[in-house]
C-alpha cells in the first residue's frame, strides 16, 4: 500500500484495470478503510475480495484480493509509541503521522515475510515516507535494505529499469563523502553479476552487455579507485563469462546505454545513476531489488503528499512495475 497519506492508494486503484484477472492471483496488502476512502473520494469503483490471511485456497481468481493489515498496524503502533491507539483515529492525508507510519510499516512487513517464506512470486511496493517509517522503526533506511534483511540475503542491489536505460547502483543510500571508502572489488563484482543474472533470467537477454561507470571524472584520469577497485572487479566478472566494460567515464557510459550499445550500467553511487535515469524515465521508471528469492519492483517516485487524493497522480510507473513482474514470470 505504501504510505496511506500519499498517492500509493490512488495509483494502485488506477492500476487495477491493467491487471488481467484469471492469469495471476493479485492481492493488495494494506488497509481496507484506506482503500474504501480512496475509492469514494476519487470516484474509482473498488469491490475487493477481503481475505484474513494469505492462503491460496481463500484467494479469488476473478477479483482483486485484499489482505487487511489493520490489526497488525495496531500492534505496531502500541509497541512503537507505548500508547493505545484511539479507535476513532483516522489516517492523515498529505502529511506524516504515527498511524500512517504504523499502517505503511505493517503492510510491507507482512509482504516481506510472505516473500521470504516463498508465499508470493512477485511484490510491487507503493512509496513510503522514510521519516514516517522511522517513527516506528528508527533503523529503517529503505525498502531494499529491509527486504534483503528479512529474506536473509547478503548480496542484493537496487536497479532501475526503463525501456531506454537500466541502472544498478554499487552503493545505495550513503552520504557522498562515504562512497569512495565504501566501494570494494567484491561489492562491485557482485553488482555486475546480479545485473547480468537479472538481464538474462528475467529480461531474456541472451548475452547481456554491461558498462561500469568510473567513480572519478574522465574515467581513470583522476583518483585511484578505478585502478585499485573497479578494474579488478570488472576483470573478475569477465573471467566468469560476463560481457562487461569499464570503468567508463560517467559522461559517456549512460549515453552508450541510452543508444542501446549497453544493456545496463553499474553506477558507483545513488545520484550518479539516478540523475540520468530520472531525466528520461521519471514517470515510468521501475525500481527493482536484485538478489531476493522473489521479484520485487516499485515505481521510481515518492509519496507526493502535495497531490494526494486529488486525482492528479499518474499510475504509469506502478503499471510498469506490475507488467515487469508479469512478463518476467510468464515469459
Amino acid at each position: 500500500m505504501g504510505d496511506p497519506g500519499g498517492i500509493g492508494p490512488e495509483i494502485i486503484l488506477k492500476s487495477l484495470p491493467n491487471m488481467p484477472l484469471g492469469k495471476t492471483l493479485y492481492m493488495i496488502i494494506g488497509s481496507e478503510e484506506v482503500f474504501q476512502y480512496a475509492s469514494q473520494h476519487l470516484n474509482i469503483p473498488f469491490r475487493p475480495h477481503v481475505v484474513p490471511t494469505l492462503d491460496r485456497a481463500l484467494l479469488s481468481e476473478s477479483q482483486i484480493n485484499l489482505l487487511d493489515i489493520t490489526q497488525e498496524a495496531k500492534t505496531v503502533y502500541e509497541n512503537a509509541f507505548e500508547e493505545t491507539r484511539e479507535d476513532n483515529e483516522v489516517f492523515s492525508v498529505g502529511q506524516v503521522s504515527k498511524w500512517n507510519a504504523a499502517l505503511a510499516y505493517s503492510a510491507f512487513k507482512v509482504a516481506a515475510y510472505q516473500g521470504a517464506c516463498g508465499l508470493i512470486d512477485g511484490l510491487v511496493t507503493a512509496p513510503v515516507h522514510k521519516s514516517a517509517v522511522r517513527l516506528v522503526d528508527p533503523k529503517f533506511s529503505g525498502h531494499t535494505e529491509y527486504l534483503a534483511r528479512v529474506a536473509r540475503v547478503q548480496e542484493f542491489a537496487m536497479m532501475f529499469v526503463s525501456d531506454r536505460l537500466r541502472v544498478t547502483l554499487a552503493t545505495i543510500h550513503l552520504p557522498l563523502k562515504k562512497v569512495s571508502r565504501s566501494l570494494t572489488k567484491e561489492g562491485i563484482e557482485s553488482k555486475i553479476k546480479l545485473t547480468h543474472d537479472f538481464l538474462k533470467r528475467y529480461l531474456k537477454i541472451e548475452f547481456p552487455k554491461i558498462g561500469v561507470a568510473a567513480l572519478n571524472p574522465h574515467g581513470r584520469e583522476f583518483g585511484t579507485e578505478e585502478e585499485e577497485i573497479i578494474v579488478p572487479a570488472v576483470e573478475c566478472a569477465r573471467r566468469s563469462g560476463i560481457q562487461v566494460e569499464g570503468p567508463l567515464p560517467g559522461d559517456q557510459v549512460f549515453f552508450d546505454a541510452y543508444e542501446k550499445r549497453l544493456d545496463a550500467v553499474v553506477a558507483m553511487y545513488h545520484d550518479q545513476g539516478l540523475a540520468p535515469f530520472k531525466m528520461i524515465a521519471f514517470r515510468e521508471g521501475v525500481n527493482v531489488t536484485l538478489g531476493l528469492p522473489y521479484l520485487r519492483t516499485s515505481p521510481d517516485h515518492g509519496t507526493a503528499f502535495n497531490i494526494a487524493y486529488q486525482n492528479r497522480a499518474f499510475p504509469d510507473a506502478f503499471v510498469q512495475s506490475i507488467r515487469l513482474i508479469e512478463e518476467s514470470l510468464t515469459a
